[in-house]
């Protein structure tokens, strides 16, 4: 860049980048890298820029111009070190993911013993770097390259290979590389949703992932439709600014609208069926004539004009892979067009194509491809859209089945589930305990609410007392998914879980554990100290009041025992008191019919 640049431009950005290497004044941001499934924060990815009033405040201008003058290596060392230091400072959790070039890298060869130096004073083990190899520069020495890896990871750093996908040979990287971690490029997680190559090439990333023992991270995740369809492909890491934005004091923990984004379809999976159920793009796939491309353009035009009915043709390829599709508008009117029997009459159909349709794989939800259709054409509204499966056709979709999907799923929400929360309510919970003991199953009842909720609510206000109660629904939900147990919202801060009968105490602790843990967050520093806070009670006297905790009245049914939802909500009221009593932390009372005498469990902690 800087050959390019006048003598003098050269010269004030060499000065600048002298200053800044000298003063050290370098901003560190961090951005988290998400385990979606767990709803976790696993690491951070550093991003490191120049002041705000330099002329080097973009990172690739710092970077670039660095490079030029023959300074990057001692740039990134220094970056290297104010990144730890500041890791560390903040205590952050996980892994911090490094940015460094092959330069650097390659200078790391035979300097082991001084990296461990480095990092030795700051506390931070080495299996807690991880070392991402950018390809924004050729590398012209692959063995130096290599040598320099095996040093880092003789000395327990872990490495990464970055935007894969992208720069000069990063696939040739992986397989001489191995690293431990492979990150998608954004240019294929954008839209995925909607691409089935992008979903194709996950697929394949996946699949060489499982064989060489590597971890896939997806970056630039930023669209709701496009998280759903990685965590149906497999993905279990992402980055981007859906899940958080890069931070000079980056969160620690993911706030309560974070788990709910993630915890969205973890709660409606815990709906039974037949009630509020999960439409997917595979339910709304009719099976329809298609075409491949040996067809000739006669021969659609005959077959459009032959059937009114017949609004679009997908085009397959090898594999029933789509190539896209013929739209009965387009292609018949082009074959009104003057002499164009003659010239395009015996070739292939693929010249009336539409190469881009929407296309959705069968796991898309009716909420990403509603989003999607929003921003298509209208005159294209009527053809609907293509459904695949792994990649391969599966059938073709009405828009005006999509919209009608869309309506009636609104309608039942409205209808059945909590508002807050979107959890199924009160008619859902009987019905599904209903089901439960007609079929005579051995099932877990769990009664949740909130201890001490009320002070809480009057002491924080009710926008507050609402998060927690979402907080604490999210983390059931989560909960419920893993092991597909079922999730209601009674109202207010009551819920019930219907659990299979198979470690269900373990369950109910990890319930507890995250609730005394993550509720902190909602709390005054002074009040977390002090364990509580004082208020008015209902009858307007001052009084301590604890800290909310969650308890749970739990009942085990066998089957035969009990003949109704009603009785056995009348066989919760007792350990539900119980649960109440059993001190500051949340915990559980169990009431075990069998023995005929209620038998206390340990709080979660």
């Amino acid at each position: 860049m800087s050959t390019e640049l006048p003598f003098s431009m050269t010269q004030t950005l060499a000065l600048e980048l002298d200053r800044v290497i000298a003063q050290q004044s370098l901003e560190i941001h961090f951005q988290p890298i998400v385990d979606v499934r767990q709803a976790q924060i696993i690491g951070y990815e550093a991003l490191t820029r120049a002041p705000a009033n330099s002329a080097l405040h973009s990172p690739l201008v710092l970077f670039d111009v660095a490079a030029s003058l023959g300074r990057l290596v001692e740039l990134e060392r220094l970056v290297v070190r104010r990144i730890v230091r500041r890791f560390v400072e903040l205590q952050l959790p996980g892994r911090v993911f490094l940015n460094v070039t092959a330069d650097t890298l390659m200078a790391a060869e035979h300097r082991g013993a001084l990296i461990a130096e480095e990092f030795r004073p700051h506390g931070l083990a080495a299996n807690r770097v991880v070392v991402e190899l950018t390809e924004t520069r050729p590398v012209l020495d692959l063995v130096a390259l290599g040598n320099a890896v095996d040093t880092l990871r003789g000395l327990g750093f872990m490495m990464a290979l970055d935007d894969l996908g992208e720069g000069f040979a990063s696939l040739k990287r992986w397989v001489d590389l191995r690293p431990d971690f492979v990150k998608i490029d954004r240019h294929f997680i954008d839209g995925v949703a909607t691409d089935p190559l992008k979903q194709q090439f996950v697929r394949s990333i996946l699949e060489m992932a499982g064989t060489s023992g590597a971890t896939v991270i997806a970056e630039g995740l930023e669209q709701e439709g496009d998280l759903l369809v990685l965590r149906g492909l497999g993905i279990d890491l992402c980055q981007g600014y859906l899940l958080a934005r890069p931070s000079l004091t980056p969160r620690t923990s993911l706030r309560a609208d974070l788990d709910a984004l993630l915890g969205s379809a973890a709660s409606t999976r815990s709906t039974p069926a037949g009630e509020l159920s999960v439409i997917t793009a595979s339910q709304l796939a009719r099976k329809g004539p298609t075409v491949d491309p040996a067809v000739s353009c006669a021969e659609v035009i005959e077959m459009f004009s032959r059937d009114e009915y017949l609004y679009s043709l997908p085009v397959l390829g090898p594999d029933e892979r789509p190539l896209g599709i013929l739209r009965s508008m387009s292609v018949l009117k082009r074959g009104a067009e003057r002499f164009f029997i003659e010239i395009f009459g015996r070739k292939s159909c693929i010249e009336l194509m539409d190469a881009n349709p929407l296309v959705f794989d069968a796991s898309a939800s009716l909420r990403s491809m509603s989003e999607a259709l929003a921003n298509i054409d209208d005159r294209y509204m009527v053809d609907g859209f293509v459904v695949t499966r792994q990649g391969r056709y599966l059938g073709i979709g009405r828009s005006s089945d999509l919209l009608k999907a869309v309506s009636d799923s609104q309608l039942s929400i409205a209808t059945n589930a909590n508002p807050l929360t979107l959890l199924p309510g009160n008619l859902v919970i009987d019905r599904q305990l209903t089901r439960l003991l007609e079929r005579a199953e051995h099932f877990v009842v769990a009664y949740w609410d909130i201890n001490h909720f009320k002070p809480f609510n009057d002491a924080y206000g009710y926008h507050v007392g609402d998060e927690v109660i979402r907080f604490a629904a999210q983390l059931m939900a989560q909960v419920a998914e893993a092991h597909g147990d079922f999730l209601g919202h009674i109202g207010g801060d009551d819920f019930m879980m219907l659990m299979a009968p198979e470690e269900w105490e373990a369950r109910l602790q990890a319930i507890g554990q995250g609730f005394d843990s993550g509720v902190l967050r909602f709390l005054q520093p002074q009040h977390i100290e002090a364990q509580g806070y004082h208020g008015r009670n209902r009858q307007g006297r001052e009084q301590f009041h604890p800290l909310p905790s969650l308890s749970a009245g739990v009942l085990r049914v066998a089957p035969g025992e009990y003949g109704s939802a009603r009785q056995i909500a009348a066989a919760l009221v007792e350990p539900r008191q119980q649960a109440k009593n059993r001190g500051p932390r949340s915990g559980f009372f169990v009431e075990r019919r069998q023995a005929q005498s209620p038998i206390a469990i340990a709080p979660s902690a």
